[in-house]
C-alpha cells in the first residue's frame, strides 16, 4: 500500500515557511514549538502511526492532510480533515499545511453540491485540554444549500443564549494570540465566525456540534455517542462515502 509519512509538527523557523518565519508567530505557535513532544504519536487517536487510529474510518490521504469520517456522525457524510503531522490547531499550521486543508474543503464543497445538493459548513473547536496537545481536527459537515447563508446569524444567535461572542472574520489564523477558539466557516463563501476563548475560561463540551446540530434541525444528534456506529456500520458508511467522492479526491490522480 501507500506509505505514509507520518511527524510532529516541524520548528516554524525552517527556511521557506512564510508563517512565522519571522519570529513574530502567535502565542500558540510559540508554547507549540516549546513543546514538540506533548503528546506522543502512540498515544493519539489521530496520529496515522498510532494503534489507537481507525485506519478503517480513513477515506482520503494527500501529502499534508487526510480525511476520515467522524465518530459518531451527525450524517452520513461528515467528515473530519486532519493535519498528518501532529498540529494542535488550524492556527499552527504553516500555510503549505493550510492549503491542502483548504483544497480537501474545496473539493468537499464540489462533492456536496453535485452528488447531494448540499452546502456544507467547517468548524474546529480548540480548548484547553487536560490529556496533552491535542490533534488538530476540523470538522465538516454538509447542510442544505440554503441553509449556508443563514450560518453567520445562527452560530451568533447560538453564541448569544451561553454568552459566547462571535465575530465575523474572514482571516481568523492571522489574528494575534490565538491560543483556544472556535470557529465556523462556509467554504463556498469564505464567511467565518471566530469567537477566541478568553485565558482561564471553561467553554461548553458540545457547544460546536450542539450549534450544527441545532442548524440541521437535528438537536437529538448534538452528543456523538448518540451517534454511535458499530465498526461494520463505519466501514460500509466508509466506503460508500469514498465511492461518492472518488470523483472528486485530487490526492487520486
Amino acid at each position: 500500500g501507500r506509505q505514509v509519512r507520518v511527524a510532529y509538527a516541524p520548528d516554524k523557523r525552517e527556511a521557506g515557511n512564510k508563517r512565522g518565519a519571522d519570529g513574530q508567530g502567535m502565542t500558540a505557535r510559540k508554547r507549540f514549538e516549546a513543546h514538540p513532544l506533548m503528546m506522543r504519536s502512540a498515544d493519539c487517536w489521530f496520529c496515522l502511526s498510532s494503534p489507537k487510529v481507525e485506519k478503517h474510518l480513513v477515506v482520503s490521504i494527500g501529502e499534508e492532510v487526510y480525511l476520515a469520517l467522524a465518530k459518531g456522525p451527525l450524517v452520513p457524510e461528515h467528515v473530519l480533515i486532519l493535519p498528518i503531522t501532529h498540529y494542535g490547531s488550524a492556527a499552527q499550521m504553516p500555510d503549505a499545511v493550510w492549503e491542502e486543508v483548504e483544497k480537501y474543503q474545496n473539493s468537499l464543497v464540489k462533492c456536496f453540491k453535485e452528488k447531494l445538493n448540499k452546502g456544507c459548513v467547517v468548524y474546529e473547536r480548540c480548548t484547553p485540554s487536560t490529556h496533552g496537545q491535542i490533534h488538530c481536527h476540523l470538522q465538516v459537515v454538509p447542510i442544505p444549500l440554503e441553509a449556508e447563508d443563514t450560518v453567520g446569524e445562527h452560530v451568533k444567535e447560538c453564541g448569544a443564549q451561553s454568552n459566547i461572542e462571535f465575530e465575523q472574520c474572514q482571516n481568523w489564523r492571522d489574528e494575534e494570540d490565538l491560543e483556544h477558539y472556535v470557529v465556523y466557516t462556509v467554504p463556498s463563501t469564505k464567511a467565518t465566525q471566530l469567537h477566541k476563548i478568553p485565558a482561564g475560561q471553561r467553554h461548553p463540551l458540545n457547544f460546536a456540534r450542539e450549534v450544527v446540530a441545532n442548524l440541521l434541525q437535528m438537536p437529538d444528534r448534538a452528543d456523538w455517542k448518540n451517534c454511535s456506529l458499530s465498526v461494520e456500520e463505519e466501514t460500509k458508511t466508509a466506503t460508500d462515502f469514498k465511492a461518492l467522492f472518488k470523483p472528486f479526491d485530487w490526492s487520486l490522480e
